[in-house]
């Protein structure tokens, strides 16, 4: 490095290319260095400025810059308890020397590149050394994220300064690592040993925290003063050849209209952009194909991108504060979610960063307005916010396939969250996942989309186990309902039956038994298939015979056959009794009355007067019927059926409905709000639903009139095969078109 007690080459050849003109200004700075007393100025001191000719001379904007740099990260490092004035000294001087090594750099390829000065520590580390690196390594990597915007707006002024449009990051000489210079200096020196060093940097991180940005926001405010503007992010293009100005089709392959594509337009045509092509590529650059071309990225962009990446991973978009805590997993969520649009960036409206920019914040914003959508999914989808703007970049054809991996990555982490309570914890296992998900992809995704292809495979597994899941825990509802279900099946067969006898001509003594007794026989012996079933039909018999039993029989043939059927059929009744446990108490009224009328039959004597018919209740659904809501328990398990009253529950057939098993139906069960659960079982007989979420403590099962009668209102949609990242195109479209 330059020996910081000497003057900056680079300033000496200036003033020997500027010494007609500035001669006067120039004489007192020639022994400029970092010791010299402007350097030992308090804070908030003013800065010396030059004469108004010299004002926008480079050479004093960079002195003053520099000046004002170490100035306030002295005072930073006082502050810490650096107080020793060789220490200070060395850091001060260390921080003059890598900011005058990198601002006379020149732009390099290859081995020889400056790397941000690293290579002037590779050497042999003791184990000291070597943590001291980590450490500081730890620290340079945080301050990019503490400089936030201020930190990449100066880097673009100093692009503009020092005429290098194509300066990386780690060869700024404001930035970060001549930071971890002065750091570097103040370890060597202070003589505090290893624990010491590790106790002045964590105060001296804690102080840039607060103060760093600051210091970034004055440079800038410097800088601007003397007319040194950002400069202008571009993006190159190289390969393939494509025509300016073509127009993206609004229309996806299969013919549908493509809400992404229109979006895009409507964006272009708003801010009369030139970006008509393929998001990305500048038109009239010669640029890669619609498809994707091999499209690079500039020093200054990759700046932008990188670094509001990572002030993305710690949640900066979202709030002035610190990322998540591990203590309050919902900490973050409270914060609004915010979107980057193009004027945060200064970026020109209407080129094809800018829209490509604006196209993903509209998007977005619309998922983050998605009510369904918890918060804690919002969030960790917001993390992929600035990957899928530089994924868009590299990949134009983000905005036109509807297939493309980035639509089914986000489109799967809602589908992996539906259900879940709106203000679902941090810590619950599939909100956890989605954001380790996202952080994972968020690390990895830098314009390459076939590095999703294991998210996705993560994102299939994990709602594969989830909805497996739902389902087993599912299950004994599912035997509830079939029982209550199968029971009142049963019973409305049974009525019917009875409904049937009934059109007869029978004694008030049988009548009576039929009512009291044999339905419930009749309830019990129906099967699956009802009528079809044997022991129905068995029992069936049985009254057809005691029915005829006690009819007057006129000729001998029926008095034999009525002797004969006697005792089988006497056996019969009391096997129906038997399995519906009547006492034998009270079967001796009815048998004894049995008696006596097959007895009178025998004589031929007439029947005595048939018992007046009664008729059920009308079973078909009455219009405009309200909904009622039944609550069973058993075994601590809560089912709530919702049902329409006087509905027949084996009515219902409609195998062609939206609604199948595995499915998730957002629905209504009363005013409240709408509920989200999975259709766990559909009963083929009566259509009713059983849903089921592990969070509601109880499962819901919907007669059919009562589901198909919200999905007609829209007070139930199926939102498992929704697609969030079309939805909210066609939301934000909607936005635009009314705005």
């Amino acid at each position: 490095m330059n020996n910081a007690n000497a003057t900056p080459r680079h300033w000496l050849e200036h003033d020997q290319r500027n010494a007609t003109d500035t001669k006067q200004d120039r004489s007192s700075q020639t022994s400029f260095h970092p010791k010299a007393p402007h350097a030992e100025i308090t804070m908030n001191a003013p800065i010396n400025t030059p004469s108004d000719s010299a004002s926008e001379d480079p050479f004093f904007v960079l002195r003053d810059s520099r000046m004002l740099f170490q100035r306030r990260l002295t005072e930073i490092a006082r502050l810490a308890g650096v107080t020793s004035p060789p220490v200070i000294e060395a850091f001060t001087e260390a921080l003059g020397t890598a900011h005058d090594e990198l601002a006379a750099s020149n732009q390099r390829d290859g081995f020889e590149q400056t790397h941000g000065l690293t290579s002037s520590r590779i050497t042999l580390m003791g184990d000291d050394d070597l943590e001291l690196e980590i450490r500081i390594g730890d620290i340079a990597r945080k301050l990019v994220d503490i400089g936030g915007n201020a930190l990449w707006k100066a880097h673009l002024r100093y692009m503009t300064l020092l005429r290098r449009p194509e300066m990386a990051p780690e060869d700024n000489p404001i930035g970060p690592e001549t930071i971890c210079q002065g750091l570097w200096a103040i370890c060597h020196t202070s003589g505090a040993g290893l624990e010491g060093n590790f106790a002045l940097l964590d105060r001296i991180e804690e102080l840039l925290g607060l103060q760093l940005s600051d210091l970034y926001s004055a440079l800038n405010d410097l800088l601007a003063s003397r007319n040194v503007e950002p400069a202008q992010t571009k993006l190159v293009s190289t390969g393939g050849v494509r025509t300016p100005g073509a127009p993206q089709s609004t229309v996806n392959a299969e013919g549908n209209a493509n809400p992404l594509s229109a979006l895009q337009s409507m964006l272009n045509q708003q801010l009369g952009g030139a970006a008509s092509g393929a998001f990305g590529l500048t038109p009239g650059s010669g640029g890669g194909s619609a498809s994707g071309g091999n499209v690079a990225l500039n020093a200054a962009t990759l700046v932008m991108l990188n670094q509001l990446a990572a002030r993305l991973d710690q949640l900066e978009l979202f709030g002035p504060a610190q990322g998540p805590s591990a203590s309050a997993p919902n900490g973050d969520e409270a914060r609004p979610l915010r979107t980057l649009r193009a004027k945060d960036l200064d970026l020109p409206l209407g080129n094809s960063e800018a829209i490509a920019l604006d196209t993903m914040a509209h998007i977005f914003e619309a998922i983050f307005d998605i009510w369904e959508l918890p918060d804690t999914v919002k969030t960790s989808i917001g993390r992929l916010q600035i990957p899928l703007l530089k994924l868009a970049i590299f990949d134009p054809s983000l905005f036109s396939d509807t297939a493309h991996p980035a639509h089914r990555l986000i489109n799967g982490m809602a589908r992996a969250s539906i259900g879940l309570p709106r203000n679902v914890s941090r810590a619950h296992p599939v909100s956890s996942r989605l954001w380790q998900l996202a952080s994972t992809v968020a690390e990895t995704l830098q314009g390459d989309a076939s590095v999703l292809t294991a998210p996705l495979a993560e994102l299939d597994a994990l709602i594969a186990e989830r909805d497996l899941a739902v389902q087993t825990a599912a299950q004994p509802y599912m035997l509830l309902l079939r029982e209550k279900e199968a029971r009142e099946k049963a019973a409305l067969a049974a009525r019917r039956w009875l409904q049937s006898i009934e059109e007869q001509s029978i004694a008030p003594e049988i009548l009576d038994f039929l009512r009291r007794y044999w339905l419930h026989v009749m309830e019990v012996s129906s099967g699956e298939d009802n009528e079809n079933n044997s022991r129905w039909q068995e029992n069936h018999n049985t009254i057809v015979d005691l029915l005829w039993s006690v009819q007057s029989k006129a000729n001998v043939d029926d008095r034999k056959r009525l002797a004969s059927l006697l005792p089988s059929l006497l056996k019969r009744i009391s096997a129906g009794l038997d399995r519906i446990g009547t006492p034998a108490a009270e079967r001796a009224p009815f048998m004894d009355a049995c008696f006596t009328l097959q007895t009178a039959a025998l004589r031929g004597n007439p029947a005595p007067p048939a018992a007046p018919a009664v008729r059920l209740p009308q079973t078909d659904v009455t219009p405009g019927a309200g909904v009622v809501t039944d609550i069973l328990e058993e075994d601590g398990m809560l089912l709530k059926i919702l049902s329409t009253p006087g509905q027949a529950p084996s009515s219902y057939r409609n195998p062609g409905s939206i609604v199948k098993t595995g499915s998730w139906l957002q629905f209504k069960v009363d005013d409240n709000e709408p509920l989200c659960g999975m259709v766990c079982w559909l009963n083929p007989h009566s259509g009713s639903a059983l849903l089921f979420n592990p969070d509601w403590g109880y499962a819901v099962a919907l007669a059919p009139a009562v589901l198909e009668q919200q999905l007609r209102d829209a007070r139930a949609k199926v939102v498992s095969s929704l697609a969030i990242f079309d939805l909210a195109a066609e939301r934000a479209l909607s936005q635009l078109a009314r705005a």
